[in-house]
């Protein structure tokens, strides 16, 4: 039941990182433009910031998302463990109790 959870939780630590990566890919494209006047290399600036952000928006979608599913799945499987150990103990106690 386990088989899973690794990779939720690898896609959820590095999935920000990956969005924040491309925001810098993202800013850094953004200043080539400098052969023009000051308001428009301000407008295309701006216009490259804005579209720069969104990989990060996404990333953090993501990661939020795979962390809650893994949380989740994780308390999920933890409760399951907990009542099967509690069920082998109460087969246990059982089968020792009957009169043989």
């Amino acid at each position: 039941m386990k088989r899973g959870l690794n990779s939720l939780a690898t896609i959820a630590s590095t999935a920000a990182w990956i969005g924040l990566f491309g925001t810098v890919l993202g800013v850094v494209n953004a200043f080539p433009a400098s052969g023009a006047d000051k308001a428009t290399i301000m407008a295309v600036i701006f216009d490259w910031l804005s579209q720069a952000f969104a990989p990060t928006a996404f990333g953090l979608v993501v990661a939020l998302t795979t962390m809650w599913c893994y949380k989740y799945l994780r308390a999920e499987v933890d409760a399951f463990d907990v009542e099967m150990k509690t069920a082998v103990l109460q087969l246990t106690n059982d089968l020792s109790a009957r009169p043989g």
